[in-house]
């Protein structure tokens, strides 16, 4: 069950709470931005200061564009409430979507239920613009493509070495794409 706080901008889950990200959550970001695994499969790797975390922080604050999410836990009977995000999603760079969760809620299927409360915010936001969302990840980043997967995205095309990882080198980059709801994806060309 998804339920809007805010239209568009405070979202709960069963385990989750999507909000709006702010300047107070870069102490949270840079533990995801520093950490070796989560920045892996990004343009930039880990991030070597908090600093660099602000920066880019303040730029999704700054760019109209940027529609990005903190990711917190809702408490339970075993976990108190901390207002901590422990990950982040959104559209940087529609209609491209994106998350990261740091690795101690790897496997849990967080995000999951995150990426599917967050895509009927997308579908609204962008509901004169965008026919469809994409994602583009690493073809060796498993558990991003179940994730996707389960939230209604298919393999649409594999762009061979066009992704300079600053970690892995030169790597391809698969593209998944997801219609909006009612819509198809048109046919591929051959």
């Amino acid at each position: 069950m998804v339920e809007l706080q805010h239209p568009a901008e405070d979202v709960r889950t069963t385990r989750l709470r999507l909000r709006p990200m702010c300047l107070d959550d870069v102490a949270d970001m840079h533990l995801l931005r520093e950490h070796p695994e989560v920045m892996k499969y990004t343009p930039t790797g880990p991030a070597t200061d908090v600093s660099q975390t602000e920066d880019w922080v303040n730029g999704c604050l700054s760019r109209f564009n940027c529609y990005n999410f903190a990711i917190e836990l809702l408490p339970t009977d075993e976990t108190q409430k901390t207002n901590r995000a422990i990950g982040v999603l959104g559209a940087a760079r529609a209609p491209e979507v994106g998350y990261m969760l740091h690795p101690d809620y790897w496997g849990k299927g967080l995000a999951t239920e995150a990426l599917g409360a967050f895509m009927p915010l997308f579908w609204r936001k962008y509901e004169s613009v965008h026919d469809y969302a994409t994602a583009e990840i690493d073809p060796e980043h498993f558990a991003s493509q179940k994730v996707l997967v389960k939230c209604g995205f298919v393999l649409w095309e594999t762009k061979e070495k066009n992704f300079q990882s600053p970690t892995m080198g030169l790597r391809d980059t698969q593209v998944y794409r997801a219609p909006r709801p009612g819509t198809r994806l048109p046919e591929r060309d051959a």
